[in-house]
């Protein structure tokens, strides 16, 4: 029930991102269904929020369909802000056309129960797709985060990149796959986890497949903790330690904003202030 359906026609280019939020203010399940659908050419960024009343109980399992033309961009942000009863299960799926673009950033914000998704996209010729998620444990939530890329047309490529941070006894699991079968298509996937207690538990889950010989894929996989020989540098150079640890922490969380669009970029910048600040 609900939901929001965009649609920028053919050659339209937007100056100035389109704003969608959700918002569960009773108890009980939220199913909305949303359809994004740039045509041909066209370049659009859409930014979302999902949030919940501080004292209800509640379900989200948000369909969402994306799909992106020919010669097409679309630029999209989720940043989800739950409470710490909510139980989410989004499910997205993205087709992107010949020689499009497809550019995700997902930041989960709260105390989440329980949060388990994993986007697929799909990609045409020399189609590509970045894929960025930043998400951080916290209490006793289990979050199952992951997502999925098939390079099906010749010469697409993908980059996708999980950071993960979990704190007392939050439960996080990062998947990611890239599968390819088109000729020369190329992936590299990066799952990273951050350790912030000794209860907390993380798990990297990255995978490669791929259909044919001409075809390059890499990952890059890995858990760990603040170094404190790191803590202690900077130390050294005048910080107080809570100034060192949240230094380590927003330049493991950061991407590459270059990446985003301008007017992207101020959100990002603010996600992470909120991430490092959340992480204490």
């Amino acid at each position: 029930k609900g939901g929001y359906y965009i649609r920028v026609k053919r050659n339209t280019r937007l100056e100035e991102p389109i704003l969608a939020c959700l918002f569960l203010s009773t108890r009980g399940i939220q199913a909305p269904h949303n359809i994004v659908v740039v045509e041909e050419g066209a370049e659009a960024v859409v930014t979302t929020g999902c949030t919940i009343a501080p004292e209800n109980v509640g379900v989200h399992i948000g369909i969402s369909e994306f799909y992106v033309g020919e010669r097409a961009k679309l630029t999209f942000v989720m940043v989800h802000s739950w409470n710490h009863v909510s139980h989410v299960r989004p499910r997205t799926a993205v087709v992107v056309g010949d020689e499009g673009y497809y550019l995700n950033y997902y930041a989960n914000l709260s105390r989440v129960r329980t949060l388990q998704t994993y986007p697929e996209v799909k990609l045409g010729t020399r189609a590509r797709a970045g894929v960025y998620s930043v998400i951080l444990g916290l209490g006793r939530a289990s979050i199952d985060y992951g997502g999925a890329v098939y390079l099906d047309g010749d010469e697409a490529s993908a980059e996708v990149v999980s950071k993960a941070l979990a704190r007392e006894e939050a439960r996080v699991v990062t998947r990611g796959r890239l599968h390819a079968r088109g000729r020369g298509s190329k992936g590299h996937l990066e799952c990273r986890g951050l350790m912030l207690s000794e209860k907390a538990y993380m798990l990297a889950v990255p995978e490669l497949s791929s259909d044919t010989l001409d075809a390059t894929l890499t990952h890059e996989a890995s858990i760990g903790r603040l170094a404190e020989e790191e803590v202690n540098y900077l130390v050294s150079k005048g910080f107080k330690r809570d100034e060192a640890v949240s230094l380590l922490v927003k330049g493991f969380i950061s991407v590459e904003e270059n990446v985003f669009p301008p007017k992207v970029r101020g959100i990002i910048s603010s996600v992470e202030k909120l991430v490092v600040e959340k992480s204490f």
